[in-house]
């Protein structure tokens, strides 16, 4: 059975909604009654790969994306991925819910290092390493929104 939304947490779409990221989502971010940010965003058919399954590239997508907004989130600076290492660990079928968490390992002057997850409902999908660059100019307009 397909992931549902989480009803305990408000959701918001990404302010960045065009390219890619309109056509691989629409994303979601909210927090957590703990003030954690989480994100998410409703697999369906284009999502799939061959096999009937979420397809890897569409999840793996979706964590370089939250990675990002979470680095911008805490630090109001522009980021690029340098590294990002995904290890896979099941398969859902698409059309459900697919949630990420993204957690700050450590921050220096000009880079992030974040782990991550993402899931559909109590299944863990894959599991993710990452390192940001940071640049000194601070987000603008629609990029810079959380």
């Amino acid at each position: 059975m397909p992931a549902e939304k989480p009803t305990d947490i408000t959701f918001t779409p990404f302010a960045e909604n065009d390219g890619f990221i309109a056509h691989n989502g629409p994303y979601y971010w909210g927090r957590e009654p703990s003030g954690e940010l989480v994100y998410g965003f409703q697999s369906d058919a284009r999502h799939g790969n061959p096999n009937g399954v979420l397809h890897g590239a569409a999840v793996g997508a979706f964590v370089d994306t939250f990675l990002g907004h979470a680095v911008v989130t805490r630090t109001a600076r522009l980021c690029a991925t340098v590294a990002l290492n995904l290890q896979f660990v099941a398969g859902v079928p698409a059309g459900g819910w697919v949630t990420g968490r993204a957690r700050l390992r450590k921050l220096t002057r000009t880079m992030a290092f974040l782990d991550a997850d993402a899931s559909a409902a109590d299944d863990l999908l894959l599991t993710a390493t990452a390192i940001f660059r940071l640049f000194d100019a601070p987000p603008t307009g629609a990029a810079g929104k959380p």
